[in-house]
């Protein structure tokens, strides 16, 4: 995919639920007035961050329906692969519609070029943990929460890092030090 020399980043995010009314509750949204808030301020945040060519893993959970899945991709910015979480049925059904878009059958997906390992529901080992290696999940909104003190491991769930796709350099300039 990427070679280590080269300076490319990626975005990482996790459980956007785009278009999900139960979310706002579930996930204590409180500061979106309804669903079509929630979505038109993810899409803004999401391409603020990333721009066209940008790389973009999405750990899982995109969209609650197809068409709310198919709307919200045409205005999204960047290469997306996505892995499949828990509820992307949605996804699934349109995919195939989008050039930016590539869905990996894996469940558990080692990036040796970044150091890093991803998968939709947070691990307890990884291949690489006590080495150093970076394992990024989504899934949990309210456990798990990112604590780099105790083991390289990052929630990449949208509701930790203020609705926007979070900069890999970001957390690996922090694990290395130099924040």
């Amino acid at each position: 995919m990427v070679n280590k020399e080269s300076n490319i980043d990626f975005f990482i995010t996790s459980d956007t639920w785009f278009g999900r009314p139960q979310i706002l509750e579930i996930a204590r949204r409180t500061q979106f007035s309804s669903i079509d808030d929630m979505n038109e301020k993810l899409i803004k945040n999401w391409n603020k961050q990333v721009k066209k060519g940008d790389i973009v893993f999405h750990l899982g959970n995109f969209a609650w329906d197809p068409q709310t899945a198919k709307n919200v991709l045409k205005r999204l910015n960047g290469e997306i692969t996505f892995l499949v979480g828990n509820a992307d049925d949605a996804l699934l059904e349109v995919e195939h519609e989008f050039d930016n878009v590539t869905v990996l059958d894996d469940q558990i997906v080692e990036l040796p070029q970044f150091d890093s390992v991803i998968c939709h529901y947070p691990l307890e080992v990884w291949n690489g943990k006590d080495s150093g290696t970076i394992h990024f999940h989504g899934h949990t909104t309210f456990s798990h929460k990112t604590d780099l003190r105790s083991a390289n491991r990052v929630n990449a769930c949208t509701d930790f890092w203020n609705y926007a796709p979070l900069k890999f350099s970001t957390i690996k300039d922090f694990i290395n030090g130099k924040r």
